[in-house]
């Protein structure tokens, strides 16, 4: 709509509401004079039978021509009134002559009128009572009240019909001008403004223009400061604003540059989960002090003649060191590492394993993505071991190099083909009493197999993990319905499952319709997930108990300031995080190892030591409150004992 459509619809509204004001104030005025005139005659015809009766004689031969006359007589004086007449002592009615022909005695009252009527009792010269009622019908009032009201109704649609169209007339002249510039929006963005010759002869018209012209002024200054950012932007469009470092963008076109002409160079890749700790207990202004303070300190501690760090991601750095020595990458792997241990230390008072490294030698041509590809899985493979936290591959076919989105289709052709394989890994209790079996999947893909730590961290970040987790839960339902002596098993979900609602709508069913396993089918879920995404977990682990299975906390521990969660999800088992199970000689590993393990036990919630080695390692655990152990020393002991695979857990 054009603006004289919108500015003649308001006007037209606004008269509208004022007519039909008018049209109700005017029945409101109307009908209270009615209702008054018709009181009025009501008392005068009240007051005129009463003095007339008193001078009447009224014989018993000639009553009712008496009382036929007197009410004729009060007929005449109040036309509108209806009256009527009751002997009390012998029961005798009179009517006037108008209401003796009338159908309707009785009036019936409407919202728009009440009973507008009168009655007394009057004693005539005989001394004989009478009770007099004088009435104004309802149908006389509303006639009367049409007729008054609908030549005012006329007149005011008259006028108001007139004010219209002269209102028309005059806004189609005045705006004229200004629907004409309107059709020039387009222009804006042009040199000048397109005026229709004449539309210059109103003040409104006149400002408009004025007006247009400042607004098109304004435009033109944020369009040159747009055109300043940009150039800005281009300069920082290489630039991680929180670390100051290079970001991804400027890694990759680095070494993409510098594998045009390859040398032999060393990558090398850390991962900080204590980043996401800082930001999570301390907010996003320490976490960024902290983003910077590593930043600057990793700048300042690599000492190579040429050095391209960046940032690639929220938790990730990497640094490009071309003509480099294995040894020498060592080193400043090691100086990068020792870095992060100084900085975590002063935010967190202590030292655990939150940084991970991993190192790749590389001397022949390549691409980025493929080099980042085995950069990935290198470091994965460092995150997945704490006791070795910095992993080098001093040769490029040593790791794959698939990418994320490889690793998916290989996930799904293997699931497609049913090429998944798994491994069992008994947890048994401090008797060798088998308590369940860990489920290890892997792939298998071109002759290769790969474990599911080579895959899982890409999979997860391409959300496929779901998929991953529906086949190997749907696998081991149908293995455990077949065989009864199987399991029971336990089966690790990935975070993508666990935030997943969908996944969580399937799981459910899933569940309903296979209660009868819940002793034989357990579910392990990540510690970070009850840390980080704590109502997600309560609707899957709502799901899970109704139907009676099990769930146990994986990686437990890991979030030592954080075990408050295990009050209020009270799981079955917890599995220590390995970082707390090697290197049990060192005093305050074995303090927090024995900590965690001592909070978990006082809610009767089992704790089971996983990677465990050799037997020594074992006795030492069991004096930690630890009461199941998982690793290679049990698998060995397992297959030595023939351990049943329908254990229970206590």
């Amino acid at each position: 709509m054009n603006l004289f459509r919108y500015t003649f619809s308001w006007v037209a509204s606004t008269f509208t509401t004022l007519l039909l004001c008018f049209v109700a104030l005017h029945s409101l005025s109307i009908r209270g004079a009615l209702i008054e005139q018709a009181q009025q005659q009501l008392q005068l015809s009240t007051s005129y039978f009463e003095q007339r009766l008193g001078l009447l004689d009224i014989q018993d031969n000639h009553i009712q021509a008496n009382y036929t006359m007197l009410l004729d007589q009060v007929g005449q004086i109040a036309p509108q009134v209806q009256s009527h007449v009751q002997v009390l002592a012998s029961n005798q009615h009179f009517s006037s002559p108008a209401l003796s022909q009338s159908t309707q005695i009785t009036p019936q009252p409407t919202r728009l009128w009440p009973t507008i009527s009168s009655q007394r009792i009057l004693f005539g010269s005989s001394e004989e009572a009478i009770r007099f009622t004088a009435e104004v019908p309802i149908d006389k009032i509303t006639a009367s009240f049409w007729l008054r009201l609908l030549p005012g109704v006329v007149i005011g649609t008259g006028i108001y019909l007139l004010i219209l169209l002269l209102l028309f007339v005059l806004l189609k002249r005045k705006l004229q001008p200004l629907t004409q510039l309107a059709l020039q929006s387009s222009t804006i963005g042009h040199n000048s403004l397109s005026i229709p010759p004449g539309t210059l002869n109103s003040i409104e018209a006149k400002a408009w223009v004025k007006m247009f012209g400042r607004f098109k002024k304004r435009l033109d200054d944020i369009f040159q400061q747009q055109a300043d950012e940009a150039n800005k932007l281009k300069a920082q469009a290489y630039q991680d604003k929180v670390s100051g470092l290079g970001n991804r963008h400027y890694f990759i076109n680095q070494l993409n540059a510098w594998l045009e002409n390859p040398q032999q160079s060393g990558l090398i890749l850390l991962k900080s989960t204590l980043l996401d700790e800082v930001y999570q207990q301390y907010g996003f202004e320490k976490g960024d002090a902290f983003t910077r303070k590593l930043a600057d300190d990793l700048n300042a501690n690599i000492i190579h003649a040429q050095v391209y760090l960046a940032r690639l991601s929220y938790d990730e750095f990497a640094v490009l060191l071309p003509n480099i020595a294995t040894h020498k990458l060592l080193q400043v792997a090691d100086a990068m590492f020792d870095v992060h241990r100084q900085q975590e230390k002063a935010y967190r008072g202590e030292i655990t394993d939150s940084a991970f490294l991993g190192l790749l030698m590389v001397e022949q041509a390549s691409s980025a993505s493929h080099v980042l590809g085995q950069l990935d899985n290198i470091q994965a493979q460092a995150s997945r071991n704490p006791a070795e936290p910095i992993q080098l591959a001093d040769n490029q076919h040593q790791v794959p190099s698939f990418g994320k989105q490889q690793w998916k289709s290989l996930l799904l052709d293997a699931i497609d083909n049913n090429a998944m394989s798994y491994q069992y890994q008994p947890v048994v209790n401090e008797h060798q009493q088998p308590l369940h079996f860990e489920v290890f999947s892997s792939l298998k893909a071109e002759q290769s197999h790969y474990n599911a730590n080579q895959f899982l961290g890409a999979i997860e970040d391409v959300g496929a993990g779901v998929l991953l987790d529906k086949h190997v839960i749907a696998h081991h339902v149908n293995v455990l319905n077949g065989d009864q002596s199987r399991g029971p098993f336990s089966i690790n979900l990935t975070t993508n499952s666990i935030t997943d609602p969908a996944f969580n709508r399937w799981l459910d069913q899933m569940l309903s319709r296979n209660q009868h396993l819940s002793q034989r089918l357990h579910f392990e879920i990540p510690e970070s997930c009850f840390i980080r995404t704590p109502d997600a977990c309560g609707l899957l682990c709502s799901a899970i108990r109704f139907y009676k299975f099990r769930y146990g906390v994986d990686g437990y521990g890991r979030y030592f300031k954080s075990l408050a969660y295990l009050e209020e999800f009270r799981p079955d088992y917890v599995k220590v995080d390995f970082s707390y199970t090697h290197q049990l000689n060192d005093d305050l590993k074995k303090q927090l190892l024995s900590s965690v393990c001592r909070t978990a036990h006082s809610l009767n919630v089992m704790t089971i030591a996983t990677r465990v080695e050799t037997e020594t390692q074992l006795e030492r655990l069991s004096e930690l409150f630890v009461s199941g152990f998982q690793g290679f020393f049990t698998e060995q002991k397992a297959k030595d004992k023939r351990l049943p695979t329908h254990p229970h857990l206590h």
